[in-house]
């Protein structure tokens, strides 16, 4: 019986692979059960797609990334974030600023969030589209243009949920490779495995 679940598990990965890659995507990472596939884009842009599956409710990962003031807890990089006035539960603008080493420097991300949970599947999906003019730049920082994310919170039993999150961006651009490595692929198996380290604690 152990052996049939591994081929399972295995098969399913490999589906998931397969399907990654009909859609340019290559794997860079797969660490703790995190995985991270990425993909050139047009503009010195580059797409990455992160995914784990978690213990815990679609509820509970809906509450932890909702929580904007929280992200520097987990969020790799993150020095600082909250949401703008206004808005709703469903529909908001919120502010983050990646802290890079000297003599780098810091990205600001301004994103608009719609997001929903479907009522047949119980799949909650967000989506944020960059709104760099929602609020004025930062002296000394700089601005991401381009940052459109998705994230798909999947429930697969009562208490285990698939999560992908999907970021196209430019926060690399202009940074030497070792650094830009490090926020683009390092950076999002830090960032999931804190989100899952968070979603303990809450």
């Amino acid at each position: 019986m152990r052996i049939f679940l591994l081929l399972l598990i295995w098969a399913g990965t490999q589906v998931q692979a397969n399907a990654q890659g009909e859609q340019g995507f290559v794997l860079r990472a797969a660490e703790d059960g995190v995985s991270v596939w990425v993909r050139s884009e047009a503009n010195n842009d580059l797409t990455v797609r992160v995914a784990i599956t978690a213990e815990t409710s679609v509820a509970k990962v809906r509450r932890v990334i909702d929580h904007a003031s929280g992200y520097p807890h987990w969020v790799h990089r993150c020095e600082e974030a909250y949401v703008l006035p206004g808005g709703t539960p469903d529909a908001y603008t919120y502010y983050s600023r990646v802290d890079l080493p000297f003599p780098f420097s810091d990205r600001e991300v301004v994103g608009a969030i719609t997001q929903s949970v479907d009522a047949d599947t119980g799949v909650f999906t967000r989506i944020i589209k960059s709104s760099p003019t929602a609020m004025p730049n930062n002296k000394g920082v700089q601005r991401v243009e381009t940052y459109d994310s998705t994230w798909e919170v999947k429930p697969l039993t009562k208490d285990k949920v698939a999560i992908t999150c999907t970021v196209r961006t430019a926060a690399g651009s202009g940074l030497p490779n070792w650094l830009r490595r490090e926020i683009m692929t390092g950076g999002p198996v830090k960032t999931m495995k804190g989100l899952v380290t968070e979603l303990k604690k809450d």
